[in-house]
């Protein structure tokens, strides 16, 4: 499981590099997440749900980090990023762990 977890958060980084980007744009998708849907085969609220925690993990480096090492499983992570800001980072990821 923390394999699959350690994976999961490499897409995540190139699903937030690909954003940042533009690639989908460039291949005439309206968005990331249509891209990913298109692309991929994900369903619609999945693409958009990676992209929503792709973009959070980026202001969020503690979070992002116990996700790259697996500590934290992408079930947490995606809760936590909903809520997560910088200035409550820390304490979220302590109850997370």
């Amino acid at each position: 499981a923390a394999h699959i977890d350690a994976a999961t958060h490499r897409i995540l980084v190139c699903i937030r590099e690909f954003d940042e980007t533009g690639g989908w744009f460039e291949q005439g998708a309206v968005s990331c997440a249509h891209w990913l849907a298109w692309r991929v085969g994900w369903d619609p609220a999945t693409a958009r749900e990676k992209v929503r925690v792709a973009r959070a993990l980026g202001s969020l480096p503690a979070i992002n980090e116990a996700f790259r090492t697996a500590p934290l499983s992408y079930s947490k992570v995606r809760a936590l990023t909903r809520v997560a800001t910088p200035e409550n980072e820390s304490m979220l990821l302590e109850t997370g762990l």
